[in-house]
């Protein structure tokens, strides 16, 4: 008896003790997300995750602020997590909430500012088919700024030598060659993206699809500061900026995932393994439970947790990252990664809400699927039998891709060959509006075009000329216009872009550079650029080809023929993909050519009458301006 009150006042004392030691140590806040807030947003709450070691055991309360009201602190298993949801009312005025952390005597303040949100017209503007998109991968594009190549304390430095590691690329690489972008004919530059991946280096995440902080732009690209420097120039010179975003999954470096706030914020891996990437299965009336859960719940890689979107606070977090960074830095469009593999519930509140909040912008989704009904069951408004609403405008035109790929090196047939690209557009009546599509001869997940192409410089001028003038709105991939190869592994598809490091031995920025890299490569990277550029810009000032209606004729001998047209203008396109000549019948296209009698052809710029017949040569691409 006695030993046992002496073994419970021992106990008690250790608990006082270690009660009395948690409330003398200082209150630790080691991450505050997102880090403010605006007034003016449609949806008046803001939910700001507040952490730090043991963050729970202390009070937390909130100094009054004429508009702004405390509606609920959220506490989860995990100690270090606090949620804190405050309400913005219409009338609140920018300025700084005070946050106020007590345990025991120790106290700590911090200041959580409101901003005005901005109204410039020239950010948050969208993107449409009268842009042309140019995609690049800011570690391969230029190394403008070779003294964040290696940051003390991150987890890779630079190895050119290596495809799949860092090469150094940067954010001021991209600010230092925005005019020769511009002066190709683009409108908008897409990045993959540019937060944070600190990664080991045997992973390879320079691709940057592997985040580690939603909240910061990777050192090694630059800071925050330097890509609103980026915008803003970008906008300066006319072009718009897309932002990559993943919110199916991130990297096991990221700090939540070494700490997740609750069990059920990420998939797990030993019960859910890796993603069976049959993305049908979401859509498919007949999938199995089994298999539907496999896609949704598997994680992409072993190297990228899977995020649970079911968890609403996640969910609330992942929203208001987007709506931060739009706000924030001015972007004008987002492309969401891997959009069909979250929960889909999850990915239609995430699109409906951006495009509440702004109305102007755009969003394309990721959607790499096999054929087009799978495609179009992305885009808002599609008449679903499970009656799903995506509110997403806009979906990477997959099938369209595979049509080029395919319709341009097979032998042609019934439905093969060039064909490939008219029944493909023959489907357009599943999609609520393809002109909303975003088309591409290429991108960073794809071997390269002119690869695709046999290294046939003919076929890349009509699949170039195809992209750039059929509906939709066109995206090319950075270095296709220099006939850059790559294919097989994803490195080497990826190819640094030729005199974007110093050290380089051609600059293929210049055009002095692009003859050289001619003559190193054999291959006409100078005329390839002249003939992109000439389309690219010619495309921007003709409206036509950006709402213009579309009517096209069955192929005939591998040759295919489609009119853009509206009220004002009407444009004549044909494509030849045999290797011989041919004689156009001018009679079969009289209800849209009919009343002409000119034409200039934009690629050759040679000018000729019209007549009863029309000649074109072997592998020949030809836009034809008819007056």
């Amino acid at each position: 008896m006695f030993r046992n009150r002496i073994k419970s006042a021992v106990t008690l004392f250790a608990i006082l003790l270690f009660v009395s030691s948690a409330a003398a140590q200082p209150i630790q806040i080691d991450r505050v997300e997102p880090g403010n807030w605006w007034t003016g947003f449609q949806h008046p709450e803001v939910q700001i995750l507040i952490y730090g070691e043991d963050i729970q055991s202390a009070q937390f309360s909130m100094d009054d602020y004429a508009g702004v009201s405390l509606e609920r602190v959220t506490l989860v298993e995990n100690p270090n997590y606090m949620f804190v949801t405050v309400r913005i009312a219409e009338e609140a005025e920018p300025g700084e909430l005070q946050f106020r952390f007590e345990r025991g005597r120790n106290s700590t303040e911090i200041s959580y500012e409101l901003r005005e949100r901005s109204t410039e017209t020239n950010r948050n503007q969208g993107f449409d088919s009268s842009d042309v998109i140019y995609l690049l991968m800011p570690d391969r594009f230029a190394n403008g700024d070779p003294s964040n190549d290696v940051i003390p304390g991150m987890l890779e430095g630079v190895n050119r030598a290596n495809p799949n590691a860092r090469h150094g690329g940067d954010i001021q690489g991209v600010i230092d060659n925005l005019e020769y972008i511009r002066d190709l004919g683009m409108t908008a530059v897409w990045f993959t993206p540019i937060l944070e991946n600190d990664m080991p280096p045997e992973y390879g995440a320079y691709h940057g699809y592997a985040a580690t902080d939603l909240y910061r732009v990777d050192r090694r690209y630059g800071t925050n500061e330097k890509y609103l420097e980026l915008i803003d120039k970008a906008h300066e010179m006319g072009m718009k900026v897309i932002m990559d975003m993943i919110h199916n999954h991130v990297g096991t470096e990221h700090w939540f995932v070494k700490d997740p706030p609750t069990d059920d914020w990420i998939h797990d891996l030993s019960e859910v393994g890796t993603t069976n990437f049959r993305t049908s299965t979401v859509m498919d009336p007949y999938a199995s439970e089994y298999d539907f859960e496999s896609t949704v719940k598997g994680w992409f890689v072993t190297d990228m947790p899977d995020l649970d979107q079911r968890n609403e606070l996640l969910a609330n977090y992942l929203i208001q990252n987007t709506l931060w960074w739009i706000e924030y830095s001015g972007i004008d469009g987002i492309r969401m990664d891997t959009h069909p593999y979250p929960y889909k519930e999850y990915m239609a509140d995430w699109a409906e809400r951006v495009m509440e909040e702004f109305p102007d912008f755009n969003i394309v989704g990721e959607a790499w699927m096999p054929n087009t009904p799978t495609t179009a069951y992305w885009q808002t408004g599609f008449p679903s039998k499970d009656g799903y609403e995506s509110h997403l405008p806009s979906v990477t035109d997959f099938p369209l891709y595979n049509s080029i790929a395919r319709g341009l090196n097979e032998e042609p047939g019934w439905d093969t060959g060039i064909s490939q690209l008219y029944f493909t557009l023959s489907q357009d009546f599943l999609f609520p509006d393809a002109g909303k599509n975003v088309i591409f001869p290429g991108n960073h997940d794809l071997d390269r075009i002119f690869t695709v192409m046999g290294e046939d410089y003919n076929k890349f001028r009509l699949a170039m000329t195809f992209i750039l003038t059929t509906r939709g709105i066109p995206q090319l991939y950075y270095g296709d216009e220099v006939l850059l190869t790559g294919g097989g592994p994803d490195g080497l598809k990826r190819k640094d872009f030729p005199g974007g490091w110093q050290e380089d031995p051609v600059n293929a920025f210049t055009e002095s550079g692009r003859e050289r890299l001619a003559e190193v490569s054999g291959f006409p990277a100078a005329e390839a650029h002249r003939f992109v550029q000439r389309l690219a810009v010619w495309r921007q000032d003709n409206e036509v080809l950006h709402n213009g209606e579309l009517t096209h004729f069955m192929p005939q001998n591998n040759l295919y023929v489609y009119f853009r047209h509206n009220d004002e203008k009407t444009v004549m396109v044909v494509l030849n993909a045999e290797d011989e000549p041919q004689t156009l019948d001018m009679n079969r296209f009289d209800e849209r050519a009919g009343g002409y009698a000119t034409g200039t052809d934009i690629i050759s710029q040679h000018t000729f009458d019209l007549g009863p017949t029309l000649e074109v040569g072997p592998m020949q691409a030809m836009v034809i301006e008819l007056e």
